[in-house]
This record gives C-alpha cells, structure tokens and sequence, in this order.
C-alpha cells in the first residue's frame, strides 16, 4: 500500500499528515482520500500538487506499495503561509469591488463599464476552474448575457433587466446547437444558471447605481465586510467556537448595514440592516454555490479555488441587496 502525505491545509482537513492506502493509481488514491476525509480535503485537492517518490506525477500515474504520494497545496510551510496563500485571491476579489466605489461619483456608463468587466471576469475565473470538474458549462453565453444585462438596465431599467434575462435564457438553451461540445443537458443546465446568475448580479449592479450613489456605497461596505468578516473567520476563527465563515459573513455585513444606515443620509438604520442581511445571505449563497461550480462540491466553510473565487459572494449579494434596498430603502 502506498503512504500519503499531506501538507497544510490538507494537513489540518485530514487530521493527520500522512495515511497508508490501497491504490494502483493517483487517481484511485486521491479519490480513496477524498471519501474518508470530506469536503474540505476535496476541496484543498484541487490547487495542490502531486509527487510520487519526489516526482511531479498526475492521475493516471501508476503505483505500488512502498511508493510515498506527497500532495502540497501552492503555498505550504506553515500557519502564516497559508493565511498568505488564502488572502492573495481574497485581495483581487476584494479589489473589484472597491472598484465599484471608485466610478459610483462617475458618469453612470463608466460605472457600467467597470460592473459588467468585473462579472464578465467573474464569469471567466469561474469558467477556467470548473473546466477541470464535472461543473463545466459554456463561457460565451454567460458573457454574452452579463453584458446584454448590464447595458439594457442602463438603456431601460428594470424593464430592460428583464428583457435581457429573458435574453440570456435564451441563449444559453440555444447555445447546443451551434457548440457541439455543450449538447449535453448537464453543461445546458450549468450554462443557464451561470448566465442567470451573473446577469442579475451585473443588472443589479446598474440598478444599485442609478438608484444613486449612496446606494453603490452601501453595496460596497456591506458587501467587503462581509467578504473579510468570511475571510477572517476563516483563517483565524478556529480560535473562537463556533466562528466559521458563514457567521463571519453575517457579522461584517450586519455591523456594515448599521453604520450604512447611521451614516448615509439616503438610507435609515432599518434599511442599512436589511441591505445587510441581504448581502449577509448573499455572500453565504454565493461561497456555496461557487464551490459547487469550482470543485464539484458543497462547502460552505472552506474556500473554493480560483482567482476570484470570493468574488462568488459579492456577485450573489448584488441582485439581493438591490432588491432590499429597491424595496425598503
């Protein structure tokens, strides 16, 4: 039997750093590991890097007893290497959205430029991570449909948000027939709902700015708390119990909306709040169904691959929050 070693992250989700299992390839040993230790272990599994005897290996890499099996995650060595490793993408993530409130004071069509970028290269980071699972959907429909979203609601409103919606449905369910490679009804189904989902999310984004501006800085400030409230959670919340990142994300977005509604004019405290537990749901919907899109999985505690992938919450919590705002601020 082969001995698996573990590092980091997938040291901590194991429990252990090293395991004996029965397997005649990488791949049967892999998925042998990720059945015993869960999804979080799957999850670390994806970014990390596999040697057999000190050699750079892949799945269909053949062993046999005595062979040593190591997997090391892209940044290893330590507590504060992999909060390093955890808050570079987290960054990145947290950086497009600011950069929401850097145009909210522009003219309205450099917002729209800046919201339907930052989704479509949401739609882009996600698409190159799920292409290696069994969420793998097509790009060009969801682009299609987040730019159609974001320029109808400036052009049109709510109305034109509902047509391009509609829009992009269609799309998405015709694409099979000029892609080959989509015709099957699970890249269909996938490819619909990354369209719908990120269409609303850059036709929510348009809508929050021609409600006003103050409206983009409460979307901002209740949405980055609750990113690094989740972030923060994470990586340092093991020391408090029962502080995983779903509750992080609820209490940055919460302590946000209040200081939104004490501070903005426009909006009262009520309103704060509840654009904050929008959100607050938002960022906790959108880790779950990132993970599920990126790694083939549900977790709802551990982050997901990818560039961009704490972007996932951000991008759910837009068409939330506007919908809470529209209604009660």
């Amino acid at each position: 039997m082969a001995t698996l070693r573990l590092f980091a992250n997938l040291r901590e989700s194991a429990g252990t750093d090293r395991v004996v299992i029965d397997a005649g390839s990488v791949g049967e040993l892999l998925e042998s590991a990720s059945d015993r230790f869960g999804d979080g272990f799957t999850t670390g599994l994806v970014a990390a890097g596999v040697w057999v005897n000190g050699e750079v290996a892949d799945r269909a890499t053949t062993i046999s007893d005595n062979d040593e099996v190591a997997l090391i995650p892209p940044v290893s060595g330590g507590a504060m290497s992999m909060a390093s490793a955890q808050l570079a993408p987290n960054i990145l993530s947290v950086a497009l959205v600011v950069a929401l409130l850097a145009v909210a004071w522009a003219d309205p069509k450099w917002f729209v430029i800046v919201a339907v970028g930052s989704v479509m290269a949401w739609v882009w980071d996600l698409a190159d991570t799920a292409a290696g699972t069994a969420s793998r959907f097509a790009i060009f429909p969801a682009l299609a449909g987040s730019a159609a979203s974001g320029a109808f609601a400036y052009a049109w409103g709510f109305a034109g948000y509902a047509g391009a919606t509609a829009v992009g449905v269609v799309i998405a369910v015709s694409w099979p027939i000029f892609d080959r490679s989509s015709r099957d009804f699970s890249i269909t189904a996938l490819t619909t709902l990354v369209t719908l989902v990120s269409g609303a999310a850059a036709g929510s984004l348009v809508l929050v700015r021609l409600i006003g501006t103050h409206a983009v800085v409460g979307y901002v400030l209740v949405t980055v708390l609750a990113l690094v409230g989740a972030w923060a959670a994470h990586t340092y919340g093991s020391a408090i119990q029962s502080l995983d990142a779903n509750v992080g994300a609820l209490l940055g977005a919460l302590l946000a909306g209040l200081v939104a509604g004490l501070a903005i004019a426009q909006l009262d405290v009520s309103a704060g709040l509840l654009g904050g537990v929008a959100a607050a749901a938002g960022v906790i919907g959108g880790r779950a169904l990132g993970s599920v899109l990126r790694t083939g999985h549900v977790t709802h505690t551990e982050d997901a691959p990818g560039a961009l992938a704490m972007f996932d919450g951000a991008i759910v919590a837009a068409p939330l929050f506007w919908l809470a705002i529209w209604l009660f601020g």
